[in-house]
């Protein structure tokens, strides 16, 4: 696919989308929120009501139905608390589900060009570190944020109301004009106190960045280690990868302080503590002028002083907001890149897949995406694959044989030229078409952690235990299947290391067999099995690829010899082809390889003293 309409075009687009998705409970949520600071904020009122109340009339009835009232909203207060973080949390783990989901598919859609440019252990990281920090700048972050917002403005509402009662609105005059104070100071010093926590939020972003990459570093070392397990213990290099983490993550701890102390010296606090001065002395010349009541001024300082309290909660979720806005960014670069593999609008079926396959003019770069000087592994490729045949591609080290592979599978379009089946572009079939047509044994086989009926039937999910059985056994792999533990439902360990590699080999190629596909591509599938398994297998393999293209990357000379044509490459360029007896006459290239084949200097010796060629 290609991202030629980004999925996401701002971090603020992507942290809000998701929680959109459920507009009712969101809704709700942040009503709750208001209703929540709301009834923070009230308490300060009351207790004023109350002050006044006890210095007219003592313990009377209006003062314990205020006493009482504290109590009754204390209560309410507590249980709305629950309620409301219960909600979030609801609203926020159905995001970030859902935004785990939307990442990993996002990901299955690239082409292999995107894994050869992003290390896994990048996505790994983003993938459950990122994504739970946005999670976390939105729930409790953001319900925060709004919580304090909404007791700001409504300790604002109060503040007028003070301000609009007949003593106070005649008590501070200038040139005539009556000044609501409270009012004034509350519209002058919070702009000030937001616009500092805003710049305060910024600071952020370049150290929540380099955490997330630290994060990122930390999570390569690890995986790293425990994916290369086997081979840190054969080195004795334990103490060196113990070392090497502990340097990573002295980093991240660094970095994570750093943070903290971005979070514990929160300056805009002061703007907050100079406005709640000038209230209170403000607040004390009114009342001793007589237009302020002592619970009015209690009602007063209580409200800022409540803002003072929020304060404590605000500068942390500033910076895990704005640390989640980093994080968002991360995440979105990713989900916009721009693949150069373009799926077609619509797709073609009517494909023969037992036509010719045409190599016109191929050339092909992995680093295509990149500017400069590309490194090409096919160069100007053109060659005839006659429909049903079985061919052979050597070549040395970085010819090109196992590109031609992914090419075929469509993992990647050609750079240049273009790949036809029976005279169609391959570019023009869905790579999911491609792939139910074209199967792959590959070289360095990967097995799932599961079990072995789940590996083989991976292809193909509708698979019967027939089928999967009857795979095996041309695999020639059902004999030590049945040995093992539990037969066919032996749980085999991470990239299936519990097995031997021609255990390994044998069920990558009955993975293939069951996909049942037109095009069977081996790259050097039978290395790894010994003497006998390979003459079974190959008897096998035999009668699998009648009927069907077979292309194989080999170095094995029976393999040669059975072929219908052998394709000779050399740092992807086409070097020769043809069968094994015309190459054997004709091409000194093939002769200087199949001199050196295991097996090749005896036949070559038989041929020689019956006077014939090999």
């Amino acid at each position: 696919m290609t991202q030629e309409n980004p999925r996401y075009t701002t971090a603020t687009q992507y942290m809000l989308s998701g929680i959109a998705r459920h507009k009712g409970v969101i809704t709700l949520a942040t009503i709750l929120t208001g209703v929540s600071a709301y009834l923070v904020t009230i308490p300060s009122v009351i207790v004023g009501e109350a002050v006044d109340s006890l210095t007219t009339s003592g313990i009377s009835a209006e003062f314990m139905t205020l006493v009482w009232t504290l109590v009754i909203l204390a209560a309410i207060y507590m249980t709305m608390y629950f309620v409301v973080g219960y909600v979030w949390a609801v609203v926020t783990l159905k995001w970030q589900r859902d935004a785990r989901q939307e990442f990993f598919e996002t990901l299955q859609e690239y082409s292999m060009a995107f894994h050869d440019e992003v290390d896994s252990k990048r996505l790994l990281s983003v993938a459950m570190q990122d994504i739970n920090w946005v999670r976390m700048s939105l729930n409790p972050a953001l319900r925060n944020v709004l919580g304090a917002l909404a007791s700001l403005v409504i300790t604002i509402s109060f503040l007028i109301h003070y301000d609009l009662t007949p003593s106070m609105a005649n008590y501070l005059v200038v040139n005539g004009v009556s000044i609501p104070f409270f009012t004034l100071l509350m519209l002058i010093g919070s702009p000030i106190y937001l616009g500092f926590a805003y710049r305060y939020a910024n600071t952020i972003e370049p150290v929540r960045r380099v955490r997330s990459e630290t994060m990122e570093h930390l999570t390569s070392v690890a995986q790293g280690v425990f994916t290369g397990i086997e081979v840190v213990r054969a080195f004795g290099a334990e103490e060196k990868e113990k070392a090497k983490f502990q340097e990573v993550s002295k980093e991240y701890a660094d970095v994570v302080a750093k943070e903290g102390r971005l979070a514990a010296f929160y300056l805009p606090a002061l703007i907050l503590l100079v406005m709640t001065t000038i209230a209170f002395f403000y607040g004390a010349s009114a009342v001793l002028a007589g237009a302020l009541t002592v619970g009015t001024l209690t009602s007063i300082l209580g409200l800022l002083i409540a803002l003072e309290f929020l304060n404590f909660q605000f500068p942390r979720m500033l910076l895990m907001l704005r640390g989640g806005y980093v994080n968002a960014r991360r995440i979105i670069d990713l989900m916009n890149w721009k693949d150069p593999l373009i799926e077609p609008e619509e797709d073609v079926t009517d494909v023969n897949w037992l036509g010719d396959i045409v190599f016109d003019h191929v050339s092909f770069s992995y680093s295509h995406n990149n500017h400069g000087t590309n490194h090409y592994a096919l160069r100007d490729l053109t060659v005839t694959i006659p429909g049903g045949s079985r061919v052979a591609l050597i070549g040395g080290p970085g010819s090109g044989k196992s590109t031609v592979l992914k090419l075929l599978l469509r993992l990647y379009d050609p750079t240049e030229g273009a790949i036809l089946i029976d005279g169609m572009d391959l570019r023009h079939i869905r790579t999911k078409t491609v792939r139910d047509a074209v199967g792959l044994v590959e070289q360095d086989i990967f097995l799932f952690r599961g079990t072995i009926r789940d590996n083989i039937a991976f292809g193909n999910k509708n698979a019967t235990d027939e089928e999967i059985i009857d795979a095996a056994k041309k695999a020639q792999a059902h004999e030590f299947i049945i040995q093992l533990p539990e037969g066919y439902d032996t749980v085999i360990g991470e990239r299936g290391m519990t097995l031997s590699g021609g255990q390994r080999q044998r069920l990558a190629i009955a993975r293939a067999l069951i996909q049942d596909p037109k095009i069977l591509l081996l790259d050097d599938s039978v290395s790894a099995v010994d003497a006998e398994t390979e003459y079974h297998l190959r008897k096998a393999l035999r009668e699998v690829m009648r009927g069907r293209t077979s292309i194989t990357v080999t170095q094995r000379l029976r393999t040669l010899l059975e072929s219908d044509m052998i394709i000779i490459l050399d740092k992807g360029r086409l070097v020769a082809r043809g069968k094994h007896s015309e190459l054997i006459r004709e091409s000194p290239v093939y002769q200087r390889i199949f001199e050196r084949l295991p097996g090749a200097e005896a036949m070559l010796a038989r041929a020689a003293a019956k006077g014939g060629a090999a």
